[in-house]
C-alpha cells in the first residue's frame, strides 16, 4: 500500500518463504474492503478466496445440533467473508510489491533471511542494523514483524510480552483431492460453509480454501501443561502423533480419518499482547502483531494489520516530507491504537468465554 504511494521502499523478512506454515484465514468484511479499495491491482482469482456463507455446527458423530447462515450479512456488508490459503494472500502481496508496474512505481526492495538486532530511533534518520552490522539509514521505519517483535523490544524494553494462555490449537490441512474418501466434508454440501464439531475436550474448525481444493482445520483446545512447560515451549512445536491422535479420542470415524491425514501434527500456542504505551518512537513505528497481536476469537488479527496498513498509505501520500513525520505518526497512532485496543479486548472476552466452556 505505501508502493502505490510512490514510496521507495526496502523490505527485511527473516524467513526464506521456503516453507512458510501452512493455515487458513477468514478475511472479514473490514479487511476485505481495505484490499479492494487500496489495492486495485490485487488479483483476487490468485487468492482463490471461497466465500463463507454458513457454518454447521455437528457433534463429534457427525450429526448436525446448530448451525448459522450468514446471507443477512452479505447483503449489510457486500464485501463479505471470504476464506483463503495464508499462502496465496502472501504471495501476491508479494507480487505486488515486487513486479514492476506500469505506472512508472518503483518496486520494493526486499533482503530474505535478515535478522534485525539492533535499532536507532534518530528522528532525523532512523537506522536499523541487521546481523553481521550491517547498518542501514531511512526517514522511516515499520515494525511489522510480528509478535515476537524485534523492533518493539528495541522500542520500548522486554516489559511488554505476550502472555502463556490456556488456549491452544492443533492445525493442519487435508487435499480432497489427493484424499477423496474425506471429499464428503464439501461434496453434497455447500462449498461456501465452514464445519464447526464441538467436543467435551477439543473442537474442530474446517473451512475450504484454495478454490474449495484443501481443507483448513484447527482444533481449539485447552492447553493443560503446566505454565513453566508452555513457556519454554516452542509457540507452534510438533506433537507426537499418539498424543494428538489420542486427543480425539471421542470422535467419530468421519472426523478421524481427518485426524488420520495429519502429517507431522503441530500444536500452536495462542497469545495475545498486552496494551502497551506506545507504538512510535521518533520516525519508527509498530503495526499489526507487533503492536496489538490478539487471540483469533473474532478472526480480526488479519483485517487489523490491513487498517493499519491503508491508515499508513493515507496519512502518507507521495511526496510527503520528512520533517512531517512525526507528526504524522502522532495521527496514525491516534486513529488506530485505541481501535485496535478495543478489538483485542473483545478477543480476551472471546477467550474468557472459550475456556468457560471448556
Amino acid at each position: 500500500m505505501m508502493r502505490k504511494e510512490a514510496h521507495r521502499i526496502t523490505i527485511f523478512e527473516s524467513s526464506s518463504f521456503h516453507a512458510e506454515i501452512g493455515a487458513g484465514i477468514v478475511l472479514t468484511p473490514n479487511g476485505v474492503k481495505v484490499l479492494k479499495k487500496l489495492l486495485p491491482k490485487l488479483i483476487f482469482k490468485n487468492l482463490q478466496t471461497v466465500d463463507l456463507r454458513t457454518m454447521d455446527t455437528l457433534d463429534t458423530n457427525g450429526t448436525r445440533i446448530g448451525g448459522m447462515d450468514f446471507s443477512a450479512g452479505w447483503e449489510t456488508h457486500p464485501e463479505g467473508w471470504l476464506m483463503m490459503h495464508r499462502v496465496d494472500i502472501h504471495k501476491e502481496l508479494m507480487r505486488l510489491a515486487l513486479e514492476p508496474d506500469t505506472d512508472a512505481l518503483p518496486p520494493a526492495i526486499i533482503r530474505l533471511g535478515k535478522h534485525i538486532e539492533v535499532i536507532s530511533f534518530d528522528a532525523e534518520r532512523p537506522s536499523l542494523t541487521i546481523a553481521g552490522g550491517e547498518e542501514f539509514k531511512f526517514d522511516l521505519i515499520l515494525g511489522a514483524d510480528g509478535i515476537k517483535s524485534t523492533v518493539r523490544r528495541c522500542m520500548i524494553g522486554t516489559e511488554y510480552e505476550a502472555p502463556p494462555s490456556l488456549m491452544a490449537f492443533y492445525r493442519w490441512m487435508v487435499d480432497l483431492k489427493k484424499n477423496p474418501d474425506v471429499a464428503w466434508i464439501r461434496d453434497g454440501r455447500k462449498i461456501t460453509g465452514s464445519t464447526s464439531v464441538i467436543g467435551k475436550s477439543v473442537s474442530l474448525f474446517m473451512y475450504p480454501v484454495r478454490g474449495g481444493n484443501l481443507i483448513n482445520i484447527s482444533a481449539p483446545h485447552v492447553d493443560k501443561r503446566d505454565k513453566e512447560s508452555i513457556e519454554r515451549a516452542d509457540w507452534n512445536e510438533e506433537v507426537p502423533m499418539d498424543t494428538f491422535r489420542a486427543s480425539f479420542e471421542e470422535y467419530g470415524d468421519k472426523f478421524l480419518s481427518f485426524v488420520d491425514l495429519a502429517e507431522r501434527p503441530r500444536v500452536w500456542q495462542v497469545r495475545a499482547m498486552p496494551v502497551i504505551p506506545t507504538w512510535i518512537k521518533g520516525n519508527v513505528a509498530l503495526l499489526g502483531d507487533a503492536a496489538h497481536a490478539m487471540f483469533p476469537t473474532y478472526g480480526q488479527g488479519f483485517a487489523m494489520g490491513l487498517e493499519d496498513a491503508a491508515a499508513l498509505a493515507t496519512l502518507f501520500p507521495g511526496g510527503t516530507k520528512a520533517s512531517e513525520i512525526p507528526v504524522r505518526l502522532k495521527a496514525f497512532q491516534g486513529i488506530r491504537k485505541p481501535r485496535a485496543e478495543h478489538v483485542g479486548w473483545l478477543s480476551v472476552d472471546g477467550l474468557k468465554r472459550f475456556e468457560n466452556m471448556s
